[in-house]
């Protein structure tokens, strides 16, 4: 009789660590998919921040070159045909190299109805997937239009 007594604690006391072991599993994958999550939220409110910076600059110029002076902050913007590229590291401190976690691009087009409405897309995408974190289509009429 005691014998069956030792088995069954030491029987329950294997059930409970299995217990235990799986919990301790489940938690840690919870927690990773948590971690993962957060790092992705992260990214997209630093791009969405820099599409909002971009916004405004690009509604505050009057062409492409304006656009690209006032978003460049030490040197981390380029303008290509009509494309402006930045760079910006995780935090969204400008990168210098061009070798940024993120990266910002601004199309600078006149709409085919009005020639005085400037219609942008501003992309931000990620370095390490290519994969784009946020789009934000904008237009806005140039100011030498207007008069």
């Amino acid at each position: 009789m005691k014998k069956q007594l030792l088995t069954s604690f030491y029987l329950e006391a294997l059930l409970l660590i299995a217990a235990f072991v799986a919990m301790i599993l489940v938690l840690t994958a919870v927690f990773g998919t948590a971690r993962a999550k957060s790092v992705e939220a992260y990214r997209l409110t630093r791009a969405v921040t820099l599409a909002a910076n971009a916004a405004e600059a690009v509604s505050a110029a009057d062409s492409p070159e304006q656009a690209a002076a006032l978003l460049d902050e030490g040197g981390n913007v380029r303008l290509a045909a009509g494309l402006i590229e930045a760079a910006y590291l995780a935090d969204g401190s400008p990168c210098l190299d061009g070798n940024g976690a993120l990266r910002l691009t601004v199309s600078w087009e006149a709409s085919p109805e009005d020639a005085a409405l400037v219609v942008n897309r501003i992309t931000v995408f990620a370095a390490d997937t290519q994969a784009s974190v946020y789009t934000l289509e904008t237009a806005c009429f140039r100011k030498e239009a207007a008069a």
